[in-house]
């Protein structure tokens, strides 16, 4: 599986950080450095990217969304 850098750093802060709940604006400010909630979507964006890759042999989806709050790895 190929991972982009920004996917790359996306799994790398959800493996750092497995079983606790990371809100978009946390992902924005250590994935992409921005200090600030832009109105995007670009963390859910990059967490589907995420997840197709990571489902593409079949295996369960490890990323659980909190909705209203953001996304947690299952550890």
């Amino acid at each position: 599986m190929d991972l982009g850098k920004l996917e790359f750093k996306l799994l790398a802060e959800f493996v750092a950080n497995a079983d606790t709940v990371m809100t978009r604006a946390m992902l924005i400010e250590r994935v992409w450095g921005y200090d600030f909630a832009p109105t995007t979507n670009i963390v859910d964006v990059y967490v589907r990217h995420l997840r197709v890759k990571l489902t593409a042999a079949g295996g369960e989806d490890p990323i659980l969304t909190v909705r209203g709050v953001g996304y947690m790895l299952r550890g």
